[in-house]
């Protein structure tokens, strides 16, 4: 699952920095979580709220630095840029770590560290 886990991980990540919402919905397990410093939202319908979530005038986006996978657990050190809608320009940049489970070529939980390292813990190496 290792390349497959790779792949799909990218897919999730494209999606939410491109805004494309349904495409992220179609990628979620009907039992999804997405585990926040702001909280759990559960289920498609919850999550796709979240996702829809925007800054005024930023864009949130994703850029995968590493990936790292065990079995059906993913773990993405990634940069969170937020990018001003006129400018195109960078407005903040920070490293997270991000571990997705998947089921079923699906995700099925994505927990968000503010830590990379924490996230790679994930993975009990």
């Amino acid at each position: 699952m290792s390349g497959e886990g790779a792949a799909l991980a990218q897919r999730i990540l494209d999606a939410i920095s491109e805004g494309d919402v349904d495409a992220f919905v179609e990628l979620l397990d009907p039992e999804v979580e997405i585990h926040t410093q702001r909280g759990v939202r559960r289920g498609r319908e919850e999550v796709a709220r979240w996702a829809r979530t925007r800054f005024e005038h930023l864009e949130r986006r994703y850029e995968v630095d590493e990936v790292h996978t065990r079995g059906g657990r993913v773990v993405v050190l990634a940069r969170v840029l937020y990018v001003w809608r006129e400018s195109r320009k960078v407005g903040d940049e920070s490293l997270v770590g991000i571990v997705l489970d998947l089921r079923d070529g699906k995700l099925l939980r994505w927990r968000l560290y503010d830590d990379p390292m924490e996230a790679l813990e994930e993975l009990g190496e």
